[in-house]
């Protein structure tokens, strides 16, 4: 198990992801690229109020090339990638999907995680939307050393 936002915890991520797509019959075509902002909420012992976590996460022809954080001070990896989807929300959140306490659909829905992006292309591709949220909040046993939500 690894410590949720932590680089193994991305590669379980990763992995979760690409293991579960390698039994899908049939593939998103081309590559996109997805952007999550966390803002700190006073709530969340991960993210402290006021800062801010962003990641990246690649995708191309269905397996997922990567899943990093970046620096979000940093104009120098951010700004580079094109983006296909933006999701933005508080730390508690996220962290309650990722502890499988919040469904990430209903979150979106709720408006609680704001999604940019083309909501069309992301539709047709329900299945693989399914897995990566799969990936995120069931598939990887996470630790959580500052406490697991709910708070």
């Amino acid at each position: 198990m690894a410590d949720i936002y932590t680089q193994k915890w991305y590669e379980e991520v990763k992995n979760a992801i690409n293991n579960k797509v390698a039994d899908m019959k049939e593939l998103p075509e081309g590559k996109w690229q997805i952007a999550i902002e966390i803002f700190g909420d006073g709530i969340s012992p991960y993210v402290d109020q006021g800062n801010e976590r962003h990641f990246l996460v690649a995708i191309d022809q269905g397996k997922c090339l990567w899943y990093k954080e970046i620096d979000p001070n940093s104009k120098d990896e951010g700004d580079k990638v094109k983006l296909d989807y933006r999701f933005r929300g508080s730390a508690v959140k996220f962290d309650e999907i990722a502890a499988g306490v919040l469904d990430p659909i209903d979150a979106a829905l709720g408006g609680d995680i704001k999604v940019k992006g083309d909501m069309r292309f992301l539709l047709r591709q329900a299945d693989q939307v399914q897995i990566l949220l799969e990936a995120y909040s069931k598939d990887v046993k996470t630790d959580w050393p500052h406490g697991k939500p709910p708070y």
